[in-house]
């Protein structure tokens, strides 16, 4: 039977050495659950849901030199469910997508290809992405007490909208902790969002702005195992209607990675 290993900090844990933080060769399998809520106002009217997802992932990482890894992840069981009756993606057809890649051995992915049962469509794209990075990317400095900054922008056209997005991320390897009797480095990032522009709804285009916003708490063994994380993210949208009023929409994510063993 699998068991998950939760990524849990205990006081009292042993200081790790200042070495910097690199991925290990390796099998590894891991649940990911995910809980989304959302909601959408519009004058006297809200609704909200509540999306659950979970998937399990299969990693695998093959030594490509000193500096290098051969990774393949694939995802092996997907499933989705919400607290009201509405239409739902079928995402069990994206079961058995497979990403593989080569990325350095801090994390970071120099290039990568997929393959899907589902052969097109933006569905399996963003999946695919989201796979490649699967892994948490480090800097190659990365080491207890460190701290740095990426920060990426990206402008848009789509369907008659266009949208400027900037996100910054901060991370700091900020202490030690032991999962399941495994000594780890602990690493927390935060993450701002922010969004502008026009989109473009039944032809008319409509002012946008949305910022968000996230935390995240990794760890990684001390012999470069990815043990699990818990990440949380809010967001939250405005568009202008062309009558004056305005929509609102609010969603938090709470993501849950864990190595199964």
């Amino acid at each position: 039977m699998l068991r998950s290993l939760p990524c849990v900090a205990l006081l009292g844990a042993a200081a790790l050495p200042a070495q910097a933080i690199r991925y290990a060769p390796g099998d590894y399998k891991y649940s990911v659950t995910t809980v989304i809520k959302q909601s959408q106002e519009m004058g006297d009217q809200k609704q909200a849901s509540t999306i659950s997802i979970t998937q399990r992932m299969a990693v695998l990482l093959i030594a490509r030199g000193a500096d290098s890894l051969r990774f393949r992840t694939t995802l092996e069981d997907y499933a989705i469910s919400a607290d009201l009756p509405i239409q739902l993606p079928d995402v069990g057809k994206l079961k058995g997508t497979v990403v593989e890649g080569v990325m350095t051995a801090y994390g970071r992915v120099a290039h990568y290809s997929h393959r899907s049962p589902v052969t097109s469509g933006a569905d399996v794209i963003a999946l695919a992405e989201n796979m490649s990075r699967f892994v948490l990317a480090l800097s190659p400095n990365a080491a207890k007490g460190y701290t740095w900054t990426d920060t990426a922008s990206s402008h848009n056209k789509n369907d008659g909208g266009e949208l400027t997005e900037r996100t910054v991320t901060t991370t700091l390897i900020d202490g030690d902790t032991v999962v399941a009797g495994v000594k780890a480095w602990r690493i927390r990032r935060h993450t701002t969002v922010t969004v502008k522009g026009m989109t473009v709804q039944d032809g008319a285009s409509l002012p946008i702005t949305s910022d968000g916003d996230g935390t995240g708490t990794f760890c990684i063994g001390l012999q470069g195992v990815y043990l699990g994380a818990h990440t949380a993210n809010t967001s939250v949208t405005t568009i202008q209607l062309p009558t004056g009023g305005i929509v609102k929409q609010t969603s938090s994510s709470d993501v849950a990675i864990a190595l199964l063993k």
